[in-house]
Order: structure tokens, then C-alpha cells, then sequence
């Protein structure tokens, strides 16, 4: 059972994940105690958490405010998500099966379903919980831990940088292929298919693309292939 600071923990971090605390806004601490009928002393320990998680930033003695990530904070989130996404796929080709692959295929259509509607909370909660489920199926739990923290970052700014349906809808369109890529059990392929679902979103450097694929030219869509 939940103590009552992991609740107020989930409560903050909901409110910040559904943007009704918007990025560089201040947590309001005392809307928070009435809503979880608590303390301060419970909410101050969320913060703390969440702190230490780089979702919010504190002043102590001031006031925490939902973290802003400038466009270097994202380049630097976006190089360490290529790398834990790239490691995940590889380990889940190596330990999983094909009932595991098969759980994927149910995240993404959620994910389609929602980005097609515009619900932009659920298409972004199933695109992250998507990805989080090739790390479960990869099997390494500190990988898994550090992919958690990780993809709370990458709500954040996917939530931030929301633009048209249509934008959504061709974010998300790599999914089915890299899930293909999976039950193949295709390492080459599989590195190539995470440097393009990640590439334009987060304007990642060439070279840093390069470290993962050998770039042999383009295919009619631009996208990268071997």
C-alpha cells in the first residue's frame, strides 16, 4: 500500500504529465494539501522526489516549479533516449518472445486510436508506455528504472511540442515496423527504425546518428535506410 507521500507523489506528477501545472509554473502547494487533505510536509516530500527526478525544479524555502527544458536540455535527453531506446530493442530481441512482441502491437494501436482522435495525453501516455514495454521485455532492471525516469522527461516535452494531428499521427508511424523489426529479430534494422522515429522530433545531430547506422543514402521519403 501507498504511503500518503507516494500519493501526493502521483498526484503532482499527473497534474504535471496532463499539463494542468504547465512547464516553468509554480506547484501549487497549498491547492495540493486541500486536494490530498495532507500536510505540507508530505507534498515537500514529493517534490523532493521529483526534484531528484528533473521533473521539477526547487528553490528551497521559496517555492518548485514544473521544469522547462530549453532546446540543449533536449538535445542532451533526446542523445540518451536514442541510446537506452537502441539498447532496449537490443535486449528485447535477445530475451523476449513473440507473446511478449505481440503486447506491443496492443500499445501501438491504443497509441494510433488516440493520436487519430487527439487526445493528446493518451497518445502520448501509450507511445511512452510503448516504449517502456520493450525495456520490460529486454529484462534489464536497471535499464528499465533509468528508462522510467527517462520517458517522464520525454512526456513532458512531447506534451510541450504537441502540434496537428497529422504531425502525431507520422511521429507514431514507425511503431508497427519497429514491432516487425522485433519478432525478425533484426539488429540492423531495428538500430535504423529508432534513429528515424527519434531523428526529426528531436533534431538529432548526424553525427550522433551516425554512431549507431552506417548511412548509405536515403529512401524516397528521406528517412534513413541500410
Amino acid at each position: 500500500m501507498k504511503n500518503l507521500s507516494e500519493k501526493v507523489y502521483d498526484q503532482i506528477k499527473d497534474m504535471i504529465l496532463r499539463l494542468e501545472i504547465k512547464p516553468g509554473e509554480r506547484i501549487p502547494e497549498e491547492r495540493i494539501t486541500e486536494i490530498a487533505n495532507c500536510s505540507r510536509t508530505p507534498v515537500r516530500e514529493a517534490l523532493r522526489r521529483l526534484n531528484e527526478e528533473g521533473i521539477v525544479t526547487s528553490y528551497p524555502g521559496r517555492y518548485s516549479e514544473v521544469a522547462q527544458y530549453d532546446e540543449n536540455s533536449v538535445k542532451r535527453i533526446a542523445e540518451l533516449r536514442l541510446a537506452q531506446d537502441i539498447l532496449s530493442c537490443q535486449l528485447a530481441i535477445r530475451n523476449g518472445s513473440n507473446s511478449d512482441f505481440s503486447v506491443l502491437e496492443d500499445l501501438a494501436e491504443k497509441c494510433r486510436i488516440n493520436a487519430e482522435k487527439g487526445n493528446v495525453y493518451e497518445r502520448i501516455y501509450f507511445d511512452c508506455m510503448f516504449h517502456l514495454e520493450i525495456a520490460k521485455i529486454g529484462g534489464n532492471q536497471l535499464l528499465i528504472e533509468n528508462q522510467e525516469k527517462l520517458y517522464m522527461k520525454v512526456h513532458i516535452i512531447q506534451i510541450s511540442r504537441y502540434t496537428t494531428i497529422e504531425d502525431s499521427i507520422r511521429q507514431i508511424s514507425t511503431h508497427e515496423e519497429i514491432i516487425d523489426a522485433l519478432y525478425e529479430r533484426n539488429h540492423s534494422r531495428i538500430k535504423v527504425l529508432t534513429c528515424q522515429h527519434l531523428e526529426d522530433f528531436y533534431n538529432i545531430d548526424k553525427e550522433i546518428i551516425n554512431m549507431y547506422i552506417n548511412l548509405k543514402g536515403k529512401n524516397p521519403r528521406g528517412s534513413l535506410r541500410i
